[in-house]
């Protein structure tokens, strides 16, 4: 993904091979995207240091095809490519940067590191930032230019991984919805690699000059402690929080590791010939299938990533070799040094041309005839930008001195941060403003009002600016819980109890809200309520958590172990809390019907022996599309975006006929606020119900706020006698 040669220092390369290799300039950048710079002029100092690897560079080419066909033609599954690039980032740039400090007696220039880096990695990048702001313009609703403006900064500052990380966006298959700059994680780890890397190798080699132990070594055992200090967190993130270690700089570590103690350890390893081919054979057979053997979209980076990055580390022992059976002389073939030419420019324009195409045609995956019309323009658009803008970069006149090429790239940074940033920074405070109006706007539509009259619904189409909340923010349409930190993440290793309260002066009842999500989108109404009646209320919740003891999960909810363990401390703490009332979900329709889960009965149950009335609300309506995908899609038409009412919830309410329920609760259905007999609306009372597949917006939750307390009344008359 990273340009560079496929060159290797001195230092990282077995002596062995010299006798088949040709010597072309070392590479300052040590990244494994791009082709050997044969239009660039070779510098004097590194021609002599630096070792062509014809092998490494067909490894590329193939890492690099697996990449995009599999984003293109694997349905959501992970090639191995991209961890056998940041291997071979770190196997190239290990070997460089300690070549370097050696020769500097323990210093690396950073202006001349930098420079070079920024003048390898940018002049490519800049381009694909400018398309993808253009075609987020035309292409993407307007709800998703704010993200796409974060994601534009995180890219030019190469911390993407972590403004994903923070967005909560997981690696999944391409969809209509999916970022178009989240290929740009792996560059941003790379990133940081080299910013990082250069201060160790310094650090290491002035140490170990000044206890004159071998610099050389000194390294391999500082590799070898990232090696199993990052190894060991990676495997352990995969296992409590996959999402966000896929994309962890720290969890990816050990990648780098691994490959750069191959550049330093390989010269060491002898094999015969017949040893060379095998191993070249094996490490490309382990490359190939890792895509087809392993899910690494749910299963990687812990140790099972390893498989490809040996297998990368195979192809590099086995070598040039001068046996006809050698897998170097398919690497060294037209498809493989074609695809390694032009790998760093098709890396990053393939993903933003598949991602439009998902938008602009509204598809949620593409068949074989779109991926190869993507493919093909994937390639042209990357051939053009190697030849017309990656080589001619290197000669670029003006930034000749490496003073001006550490500028250059100081400058071109800044430039694009800044506006990025404003640009973000403008948006945000738009759709801040937009909420806020919707907030001031929606007591003047009646909303709920209007399918709880019983009359008739218009589905006639609306003008966008007709209805509350504006698209532009609906997704963002959420109870001010999420503002405050309230709601607990719902993925594995969150497992705290957060208790929020909103106490009035002097309360006359104490009311708990949990059940998950599903709970949280009644805040909005609950709240109003509360503030009326001097209720204390509290909120218990956890994303995608319902109050259960399914503990082996036997409802089939797909409730992971945090979830188990959140609620093995939550009932306890609802039971000391001694609420006057438990407001909770009384059906589910996750899963994909609407019933009552068994788990959810024994834990009203533990609350039934503490006395604790429960009233349990009856499930929302769950949506094929998001509400505001398809909005913003379509237009604010009810007839497109809603849904018959059966589609996700039954005729009646089932916890009528459920079994085992206890006396202490009493059922509420509010089934009528949401749908009519027959069908559910995206739009009632000039209001947008949903905000995505299964949530209420809050605007049109607080139309809610008159029926919930009459239901309210009904079902716990209690909480309002004084």
């Amino acid at each position: 993904m990273l340009p560079s040669s496929a060159v290797l220092s001195r230092f990282a390369n077995p002596p062995r091979h010299a006798g088949g290799e040709r010597r072309v300039p070392a590479d300052p950048s040590g990244g494994p995207a791009a082709p050997p710079r044969h239009a660039a002029r070779p510098r004097r100092e590194a021609t002599a240091e630096g070792v062509f690897r014809h092998e490494l560079h067909g490894v590329r080419g193939l890492a690099l095809s697996l990449v995009v066909l599999f984003h293109l033609f694997g349905n959501g599954r992970v090639s191995g490519g991209i961890d056998v690039f940041l291997a071979i980032t770190g196997f190239l740039f290990t070997g460089s940067l300690l070549r370097r400090a050696i020769k500097g007696n323990g210093r690396i220039s950073l202006v001349q590191h930098f420079g070079r880096l920024g003048q390898r990695l940018l002049p490519p990048i800049l381009p694909v930032l400018l398309a993808v702001a253009v075609g987020a313009y035309f292409l993407l609703p307007e709800s998703r230019w704010l993200q796409v403006a974060r994601e534009l900064r995180a890219t030019i500052l190469y911390y993407e991984n972590w403004e994903l990380v923070g967005s909560q966006l997981d690696y999944n298959a391409a969809g209509a919805d999916t970022s178009p700059l989240q290929h740009f994680w792996s560059l941003s780890v790379q990133g940081q690699f080299y910013l990082v890397a250069p201060l160790v190798v310094m650090a290491v080699t002035m140490l170990a000059l000044r206890l004159q132990v071998s610099p050389r070594w000194a390294l391999v055992g500082v590799l070898a402690l990232v090696l199993v200090g990052s190894l060991s967190y990676s495997v352990y993130l995969t296992a409590v929080d996959q999402p966000v270690a896929y994309f962890h700089s720290g969890a990816r570590m050990w990648e780098f590791a691994l490959g750069g103690l191959a550049a330093l350890l390989l010269p060491y390893v002898k094999l015969s010939m017949r040893g060379r081919v095998v191993s070249g054979w094996a490490g490309i057979a382990m490359i190939a299938t890792c895509g087809l053997i392993f899910d690494g979209g749910n299963l990687f980076p812990g140790y099972l990533a390893a498989w490809p990055v040996i297998g990368m580390i195979l192809v590099l022992a086995g070598g040039m070799t001068t046996s006809p059976w050698g897998v170097d002389r398919l690497l060294v073939t037209k498809p493989f040094t074609f695809a390694a030419d032009i790998s760093y420019s098709l890396y990053l324009w393939h993903w933003p041309i598949l991602i439009f195409v998902l938008a602009t045609f509204g598809l949620q995956r593409i068949g074989p005839l779109e991926a190869v019309a993507i493919l093909s323009a994937s390639v042209g658009l990357a051939w053009l930008s190697k030849r017309f803008i990656e080589d001619p970069a290197q000669n670029w006149r003006f930034v000749r001195s490496q003073g001006r090429k550490f500028a250059w790239a100081v400058a071109s940074v800044t430039v694009v941060a800044l506006t990025t940033g404003a640009a973000a920074s403008s948006l945000s405070q738009r759709q801040d403003a937009l909420l806020a109006q919707a907030i001031v706007d929606g007591g003047e539509y009646p909303g709920a009002a209007v399918l709880m009259s019983g009359e008739p619904i218009s589905l006639d189409p609306y003008e966008p600016g007709d209805v509350v909340p504006d698209l532009t923010v609906l997704s963002r349409d959420l109870p001010a819980i999420y503002d405050e930190s309230c709601v607990q993440s719902h993925r594995d290793g969150f497992d705290e109890v957060l208790v929020c309260r909103d106490v009035p002066a002097d309360p006359l009842r104490r009311v708990v809200m949990t059940g998950g999500s599903h709970i949280g989108q009644w805040w909005p109404a609950m709240s109003r309520i509360a503030e009326e009646q001097s209720w204390e209320l509290i909120l218990l919740e956890k994303g995608g958590c319902h109050l259960t003891v399914d503990w082996e999960n036997v409802d089939g909810l797909g409730f992971n172990d945090s979830c188990r363990d959140w609620n093995r401390d939550a009932l306890p703490l609802i039971a000391q809390l001694e609420p006057d009332l438990v407001f909770t979900l009384g059906t589910t329709t996750k899963g994909g019907y609407e019933h009552v889960a068994a788990g959810a009965v024994g834990a009203w149950s533990k609350l039934a022996d503490a006395g604790i009335p429960i009233v349990a609300v009856r499930d929302t309506p769950r949506l094929e599309e998001s509400a505001a995908e398809c909005l913003e899609r379509v237009g604010v038409d009810p007839r497109e975006c809603g849904q018959p009412r059966d589609a996700s919830l039954e005729m009646a309410s089932p916890m009528r006929t459920a079994e085992g329920i206890p006396v202490n609760v009493t059922p509420l259905d509010l089934t009528a606020a949401f749908c009519d007999a027959t069908y559910c609306p995206a739009v009632a009372g000039d209001t947008i119900v949903m905000r995505d597949e299964h949530h209420v917006s809050a605007t049109y939750m607080r139309t809610v706020t008159p029926f919930l307390e009459l239901g309210l009344r009904d079902a716990a008359g209690f909480l309002f006698s004084q």
